[in-house]
């Protein structure tokens, strides 16, 4: 009897970055893989990378460090994604264990890796310029079972200053309408409610493969045609790039979240200037726009402060502006230096983290009486399991949490009333 393979698969990263282990995992199964849950018990362990900062990089390489530590000998270690497009071949170097890297497009080539890994006694690198786009091949969905991730595109063309995505996820590259059909179909089918709208700038959809039109609200309409889908939400999009018809779409269909995730980095016109990004005046003109066509509209961003070269009165117009936009959310980071983009990181480690903790406490108290408001009011909440589910106004895993004391047993969505802010982000009926 043949022996069946057993891959264990670790996801690092974004929820783009775990479509693409979702995408592995279908790949694995369609070829008589057997997923199992913990690496002890798998004989090839494939660790998908993130290298968008530093951090991100720190996190994987302890990640492989410890995989490389505890690894027997007959397994084999595959690492794919992010990292090895950075490192390229130097990473082979760094970690001796590891058997196998693909680069952040190559992911689709596992099986292929993996046979050959079988007979082979030197190590494998297949790290090629980003080209590839996920299209039909299918995937293992890994989220709660109330929810699923849908990537929309990949690679990015806005190339700001100080990030190095171009270089690791290639041109930006829109996936044909009928596989992202597909893959909500499938969501839907395996009794996910709803599904979130993924790419390094979602609201590009459709630029490059459908003669420079772009093509967001039409999928949105498309997406929502499909029977048992009921909550879509956007993430990752770019202040620069919605259109009136993408703005109506968002107010007009009822299935489109009444929620819009859409990263500023800044508001000071020097700081955004150096930083490739949109000017002042065009964030406040979308979010206007926004606010006025959907009203209670809940919007999330996120900011970046210690960009190079930014003074303090440029750091307190962001902090003035923070509080004036008043976001329901917002995640804010320090930033980091990449060799890459040729920005000299000018300002202490200190001033960073102290402006970091001063814009999330101005943060806090904005998120915390939204969240009051929202007490003794009735709202939809979809069950992602036990004692938890979330709403329309936050995004899973992000934007806190509804609690049910008493618990739940089955994924569902249900009309209920808020009884009290539990903390900053979480809401308890």
């Amino acid at each position: 009897m043949k022996k069946v393979s057993r891959a264990h698969i670790i996801s690092m990263g974004c929820p783009k970055n775990l479509v693409d282990s979702e995408t592995v995992a279908g790949i694995l199964a369609k070829n008589g893989y057997v997923l199992c849950r913990k690496p002890k018990t798998a004989d090839i362990i494939i660790i998908n990378t993130c290298a968008f900062i530093d951090s991100a990089r720190k996190e994987a390489y302890n990640t492989i460090n410890q995989i490389s530590k505890s690894k027997f000998q007959h397994q084999k270690l595959v690492v794919c994604g992010c990292l090895p497009q950075y490192e390229k071949s130097a990473l082979l170097q760094k970690f001796p264990k590891i058997d196998a890297i693909l680069g952040s497009s190559d992911f689709n080539k596992i099986c292929d890796t993996l046979s050959t890994l079988k007979g082979a006694a030197t190590k494998i690198a297949a790290i090629t310029i980003p080209h590839f786009i996920i299209s039909d091949e299918p995937k293992l969905f890994s989220t709660p079972k109330s929810y699923a991730y849908i990537k929309i595109a990949d690679g990015c063309d806005n190339r700001c200053s100080y990030c190095i995505i171009p270089q690791l996820r290639g041109n930006f590259r829109s996936r044909k309408m009928e596989h992202i059909l597909t893959d909500v179909e499938n969501a839907v089918k395996s009794g996910r409610k709803e599904v979130l709208l993924t790419a390094q700038d979602t609201t590009m959809y459709g630029i490059d493969i459908y003669g420079g039109k772009l093509m967001l609200a039409s999928l949105l309409k498309k997406i929502a045609e499909i029977d048992g889908s009921r909550w879509i939400r956007l993430l990752y999009t770019h202040p620069a790039h919605f259109t009136d018809e993408l703005i109506s779409e968002i107010a007009e269909n009822e299935k489109v979240c009444k929620y819009v995730d859409i990263p500023i980095q800044h508001t000071d016109d020097n700081v955004l200037k150096k930083m490739g990004r949109p000017p002042a005046k065009t964030i406040f003109s979308t979010i206007e726009k926004l606010r006025k066509k959907v009203p209670n509209i809940a919007l999330r961003t996120t900011v970046m402060v210690g960009f190079p070269g930014e003074t303090e009165k440029s750091f307190v117009k962001l902090l003035n502006d923070i509080k004036k936009l008043e976001f329901d959310w917002l995640g804010g980071f320090v930033y980091s230096q990449e060799k890459e983009t040729g920005l000299r990181d000018n300002i202490p480690e200190k001033i960073k983290k102290e402006r970091l903790n001063k814009i999330m406490e101005a943060q806090q108290k904005i998120t915390f009486l939204k969240n009051k408001e929202r007490v003794g009011k009735t709202f939809e909440v979809l069950i992602d399991g036990g004692k938890y589910g979330h709403s329309e106004f936050q995004s899973p895993e992000i934007d806190g949490r509804v609690i049910f004391p008493s618990g739940q047993e089955a994924v569902a969505l249900i009309k209920t009333k808020i009884l009290k802010v539990k903390n900053v982000y979480d809401l308890t009926v």
